[in-house]
């Protein structure tokens, strides 16, 4: 990487830390997401399996019946965190980009209000 994107990178996550934390908020939840959803994964082959052990009726049933509960709600879980973390992200970037087109507008009003140079008496 050279020197100059080295320089802009890390003055965007200077100018802009509100966006960055949540950026970097989101990966840490995508991988948790990740995670969540292969628990739910494993929990529903679990529920697949269960039938081969030849257990009894009402065993089989309860422990199907719990691991498919147990794998929708980690799915749910980890699915609401992903969607709700993206959303964040996408709403931090975006009140990000307003507030840099809000304070280009306020410099170019500031700078057309500057009053003109006048020249020194006696020139």
């Amino acid at each position: 990487m050279s020197e100059h994107q080295r320089d802009r990178s890390a003055s965007w996550r200077e100018a802009h830390p509100e966006a960055f934390a949540e950026l970097k908020r989101t990966w840490g939840v995508i991988g948790h997401s990740s995670v969540l959803m292969v628990l739910s994964l494993s929990l529903i082959g679990t529920s697949l399996t269960v039938g081969y052990l030849h257990l009894s009726g009402w065993l089989e049933a309860s422990v199907r019946l719990g691991a498919s509960l147990a794998a929708v709600g980690y799915g749910v879980v980890g699915l609401w965190r992903l969607v709700r973390a993206l959303f964040r992200s996408v709403r931090a970037v975006i009140r990000t980009g307003r507030r840099g087109a809000d304070r280009e507008t306020h410099v170019a009003a500031a700078e057309d209000n500057l009053p003109e140079a006048t020249p020194a008496a006696g020139s």
